[in-house]
């Protein structure tokens, strides 16, 4: 392929459809001098300058060669507004190109580059070949680990794997003790052990000095194990101590190709203390191979505590409720529901869920029910922008309270999230996923898209409910599988499979807001924001609410719509009205918080303008997420 293209650009098209509060659209089109041959499925994956991912989307081929010109459109819940994203393409399930794209500011305006093959770029390759499906990726970003830039951390991860060297000694140093230890076990031990607990061992630098675990037994308890961990803690060093731990550190450091990968872990101040009597242990480590960990700027460096609320993996994994807590009051989940905007039989039919689930937990305590059965699947029916994926984050919170999960924590997943595009690939993505989930909420959006079968190739949906059907069976599955989307195409799914129907005894109905429903979340939004609305802007915000909301049809987008209308409507008017001002007051907070009511009709005659509504009845004021 001689020449190859990608252009992209930020776009108001309200055709698309994705997950609750996703409204950032971006177009995505691949261009060639020449047909691709061979080419089933092309998949483009958007990273962030972080490698986090922000869009993906995918296209399927019936004949043998695809067209020149190849669109992708993808959803995010962020704005496409960073300076650099990664952009992948994959052909039939394997990387093949790769390129660096900065979007234009502007709306509907490309911005182009070229696409390369992905060999010329060794460490993009490496990340989309061997990092960005694994379920530890993520945990960067969510423990906010400061440490070394992730382009240089996925360099040294590539140099590591070289089959030509001994896999080397790692070291991870920190202020904060508990924030060297996370890091090394979430993050490293999981690189080089694909987060299988069994393949790596741990212990304490000051068990091998004090010789509660001698060299030999630490050969036996090691064998077969792909990591040692080793904690470096507050050491009483003297002559005859340097001696085992330069003994040690020689035995280390010439140790077989096929031994495991040592990484060590402590306090700055311990590891320095080392360092000063005992030289063979600082000779194990080198620049490219210390991590060097800093706590948030948010939090003093004396907090002890993890940078995100999981459990290590060391730690024993129940977290069962106290015994003093009184069920009979709300948990703070569930006043948090409470407070959501509408949503009034939802919120009756949980408050009636958590109680059922709580007395048959309660009748189990007093040994009253011998049963095994605690299940607590759930189906979440309604249309988009309805808050689904925000109660389903709740629900967890909820039910860990009980003590019918673990965790509580919240998987979301769609399709492209659980679907392969190759035999073996939706097996493997199914059992990562719900070992990911164990303990908390798996939560499938849009689920109904799962038996939506491809003319043109396998459907691998069903291999999805087929795996979701062996976790609902389980009598005990500490999780609670959900699954969400449009009322009638959900009564489809059910109807797909028998098996399906019984499984999920719990159904809950979200209704569409009201105007006056949506009005209110709009106020809520912009008072947290510390956004005051002129008297006049009041009441042309509530003419639109409840125009938009009187000629709404089956694409409204609800909670959504309020959401766009606000951050990429009223709020941009806004911007643009204050910033053209010749000589503004930039000191003056009334004018950076006051709308007036010029924005609001601004924002409504643009979008109106630039992107035509699609209605039912004659044309209004307003735009539609």
């Amino acid at each position: 392929m001689k020449n190859l293209v990608l252009r992209a650009m930020r776009s108001f098209d309200e055709s698309l459809t994705g997950p609750e509060y996703a409204c950032n659209q971006l177009v995505v089109e691949m261009i060639s001098d020449e047909p691709l041959t061979d080419t089933n499925e092309l998949d483009v994956r958007i990273y962030s300058a972080d490698y986090q991912l922000t869009g993906s989307d995918s296209r399927k081929f019936s004949s043998r060669k695809t067209p020149l010109k190849i669109r992708f459109q993808l959803v995010s819940d962020s704005f496409w507004d960073e300076s650099l994203y990664h952009v992948f393409i994959f052909r039939n399930g394997y990387p093949q190109w790769y390129a660096a794209l900065s979007p234009e500011n502007k709306y509907e305006k490309w911005s182009r580059t070229r696409l390369e093959n992905i060999r010329l770029h060794p460490d993009q390759k490496f990340f989309a070949e061997q990092l960005c499906n694994t379920a530890w990726w993520p945990k960067l970003y969510e423990g906010k680990f400061k440490t070394l830039p992730v382009q240089e951390l996925i360099r040294r991860f590539r140099i590591y794997t070289d089959p030509a060297q001994v896999l080397p000694c790692l070291l991870v140093d920190s202020s904060r003790t508990l924030l060297a230890k996370a890091f090394t076990f979430f993050i490293l031990s999981n690189y080089f052990t694909g987060s299988n607990v069994d393949d790596r061992f741990s212990l304490s630098l000051k068990e091998l000095m004090t010789g509660d675990i001698t060299w030999k037994q630490l050969k036996q308890k090691t064998a077969r194990k792909k990591v040692i961990i080793i904690e470096i803690g507050d050491l009483e060093i003297n002559s005859q101590k340097t001696i085992i731990l330069t003994r040690a550190a020689d035995l280390i450091r010439n140790r077989a190709p096929q031994d495991p990968v040592y990484i060590f872990h402590g306090k700055c101040e311990y590891i320095s203390s080392l360092f000063q009597e005992c030289q063979a242990f600082e000779s194990l480590f080198t620049n490219e191979t210390t991590f060097h960990i800093l706590p948030p700027e948010s939090e003093p460096d004396s907090s002890e505590s993890l940078p995100f609320d999981t459990p290590l993996p060391f730690d024993d994994p129940t977290n069962p409720p106290s015994q003093s807590r009184n069920f009979n009051a709300p948990c703070a989940a569930e006043l948090e529901l409470q407070e959501m905007v509408g949503l009034h039989r939802v919120k009756e039919d949980m408050a009636e869920a958590r109680m059922m689930a709580c007395f048959l937990q309660r009748r189990k305590d007093l040994s009253l029910d011998s049963g095994t059965e605690n299940r607590h699947h759930m189906l979440f029916l309604g249309n988009p922008g309805t808050g689904k994926t925000t109660v389903a984050r709740l629900a967890g919170k909820m039910y860990h309270y009980i003590g019918v999960l673990s965790s509580g924590h919240t998987v979301e997943v769609s399709r492209t999230d659980l679907v392969g595009e190759y035999i073996g690939q939706t097996e493997k993505k199914m059992k990562e996923v719900i070992d990911k989930a164990r303990g908390g909420v798996l939560f499938i959006d849009e689920a109904y898209t799962l038996i939506e079968k491809d003319t043109y190739s396998k459907d691998y949906g069903k291999e999805v409910i087929q795996a979701l059907l062996t976790v609902l069976s389980e009598p005990n599955p500490d999780m609670i599988i959900i699954l969400a989307g449009y009322e009638d195409k959900m009564h489809i799914l059910l109807q797909s499979n028998p098996r399906l129907k019984d499984r999920f005894p719990l159904r809950f109905y979200f209704d569409d807001y009201t105007a006056e429903e949506l009005l209110e979340m709009a106020h809520r939004s912009l008072q947290q924001r510390n956004f005051i609305l002129t008297p006049e802007a009041d009441r042309q915000l509530e003419l639109l609410v409840r125009e938009a909301s009187a000629q709404r049809d089956e694409y409204f987008g609800n909670g959504r719509w309020i959401h766009n209308l606000i951050n990429q409507g009223i709020l941009k008017s806004m911007a643009r009205r204050i910033m053209s001002l010749p000589h503004p007051d930039i000191s003056s907070r009334k004018l950076f918080c006051t709308i007036e009511a010029c924005d609001i009709t601004s924002a409504a005659q643009r979008f109106q303008e630039c992107y035509p509504l699609k209605l039912k009845a004659s044309a209004r004021i307003g735009f539609r997420a």
